[in-house]
């Protein structure tokens, strides 16, 4: 058997991947060889990691100057789609050297992209255009031109290559995986992917994320309060539209629950008066087997997606990290949507249709909630679908 050598590419430093690409990084046992190609402040080559740092960004000046906003005007003209291409540039020339030397002696490469940052899509294109024998393997992790949150920063003058650049991806890569079934058809029969280059594999928890499996999901409210873990950034419209979230929160508060919101994860600057008037507390972000511990110390956890055709296939990367903390899961939602058949599916909470009055049904919700209603009755067969041991077979089969 020759040799089977995998990249897997993400624009993010080692420091700060999500669970989906270190779960990935186990099956390194399988290949001869796995590298991750990932951002750093130096360039350094390891024989499994490869920290690639971006090409200097002249711009830059602008934000030693106080001048961001000039430089983010000024980048989203200067580069397509993003300032990101400064560090495909750096990654190409590296990889491209590589698998020269692999192709020729033999190996079987696979180039994994884990998008957003999207402007990945040009590393698999340029790759696949100088080596035809590459297997490329896009890794959807959030969709393009279908999610508003990515299409509208592009500016309008670059929409049409945008979906020119779009259309050539999907017809390159060998196998575009998305993180659900929603996402996947919408390339079938939106995009015309054939379905034999689409799949679904859901982003995963392990067990070895669980710092104590055996502590109990009990109750934490003592009284009339309620406490909500959100996990993440909670202002990202439009599909996460934090300022609506804050209206709900008030007026649940003005009906008489005494209702606190964790927030794991960023606000805006100067946001701390309204966040303190509707009863959120800020905890930044916490990584590892702590968020989970942190997460259970909650009465409920929080998902949001506001009423958008592409909030319909999103799943949040958090959403294995709140099944694995056990807490039921308040999820905002389309109905349908991946989120909504998700929790419905597992029993692992309530969804609150996005459609209707997010203040009003929570309050609703929490009401009964306190006056002892029953908790939803979890589904442990449907959950472990997202435990990374029943999710890894799945990739081995693609790469």
């Amino acid at each position: 058997m020759g040799q089977k050598i995998v990249y897997v590419v993400t624009v993010h430093k080692k420091a700060v991947l999500n669970q989906r690409i270190r779960k990935l990084l186990m099956l390194r046992e399988y290949f001869t060889r796995m590298v991750l190609v990932c951002g750093g402040d130096e360039t350094v080559y390891d024989d499994d990691v490869w920290e690639i740092r971006h090409a200097i960004n002249p711009t830059g000046v602008l934000r030693k100057l106080g001048l961001e906003p000039l430089k983010g005007t000024i980048d989203n003209w200067l580069y397509f789609p993003s300032p990101q291409v400064l560090f495909v540039k750096a990654v190409q020339r590296a990889l491209s050297r590589a698998i020269r030397r692999q192709l020729s002696e033999g190996a079987e490469v696979t180039v994994v992209t884990c998008v957003p940052n999207h402007a990945l899509g040009l590393l698999g294109l340029a790759l696949k255009k100088e080596f035809p024998n590459l297997r490329w393997v896009m890794d959807w992790q959030d969709l393009w031109s279908h999610d508003p949150y990515y299409m509208m920063r592009i500016p309008l003058l670059y929409r049409g290559r945008l979906l020119r650049t779009e259309r050539q991806i999907l017809e390159s890569c060998d196998m575009n995986v998305t993180t659900n079934p929603y996402a996947a058809e919408v390339l079938e029969r939106q995009y015309e992917v054939p379905s034999e280059r689409v799949t679904s594999i859901y982003h995963p928890f392990g067990d070895d994320e669980d710092a104590n499996a055996n502590e109990p999901v009990r109750r934490c409210t003592a009284g009339n309060r309620v406490r909500i873990a959100f996990l993440g950034s909670l202002f990202k419209p439009p599909k996460v539209p934090g300022d609506k979230v804050l209206d709900a929160l008030r007026y649940v508060r003005q009906k008489g629950v005494d209702i606190e919101l964790e927030l794991f994860g960023n606000a805006p600057q100067g946001y701390e008066e309204k966040l303190a008037a509707a009863g959120v507390s800020q905890h930044g972000f916490i990584e590892g087997k702590e968020i989970i511990l942190r997460l259970r110390r909650s009465d409920f956890q929080l998902l949001v997606l506001e009423d958008l055709p592409s909030c319909r296939i999103i799943m949040h990367a958090k959403l294995p990290q709140y099944l694995l903390a056990g807490k039921p899961i308040i999820a905002i939602a389309p109905r349908p949507s991946a989120v909504a058949d998700i929790v419905q599916e597992t029993g692992s909470g309530y969804v609150i249709p996005a459609q209707q009055d997010w203040g009003v049904e929570l309050h609703r919700l929490l009401a009964d909630y306190l006056a002892g209603t029953e908790l939803p009755e979890r589904n442990e067969k449907a959950v472990q679908q997202f435990n990374w041991n029943n999710l890894a077979p799945r990739w081995l089969e693609i790469l």
